[in-house]
């Protein structure tokens, strides 16, 4: 889980489990993403008459939006790849006027948009997410 409050719209929405283990844990607690390229995600819109107020359905991806982790692993042309994101931060010095990485990862089929290099430790990205048979509504 993410180590940054969660923000939709500028709004807090969360203060994510993952911030609290960082602060108790430190380096020893590691935030590891994972998303896809492409495929499809299991996205929950609300249903009042389903039994958790919510159903799911098979919905899939658009392509990356530019800004975001997806699309810098696009633009890498990598597959199933996993990013330190650790090093990341190591090696962007703090003054030299560099982009300070993604400002936005995929969360279902939308955007959340967050420092990805201080949400995260690491991102595992697949080419492409499929939806196990039987959670579409």
């Amino acid at each position: 889980m993410q180590k940054t409050p969660v923000s939709f719209h500028g709004h807090l929405t969360g203060l994510p489990m993952g911030q609290h283990l960082h602060h108790s844990l430190g380096d020893d607690y590691v935030a590891l993403a994972l998303t896809s390229i492409g495929g499809h995600t299991a996205d929950m819109r609300p249903d009042e008459n389903a039994r958790f107020g919510f159903a799911v359905e098979n919905t899939k991806l658009e392509p990356p939006e530019q800004g975001s982790a997806e699309a810098a692993f696009a633009d890498a042309g990598l597959g199933l790849s996993l990013a330190d994101l650790r090093r990341a931060r190591r090696d962007i010095p703090g003054d030299a006027g560099l982009a300070p990485g993604p400002d936005r990862i995929r969360i279902q089929s939308a955007y959340l948009h967050t420092p990805v290099l201080e949400a995260f430790d690491a991102i595992l990205n697949v080419p492409a997410s499929t939806v196990a048979d039987g959670l579409s509504s």
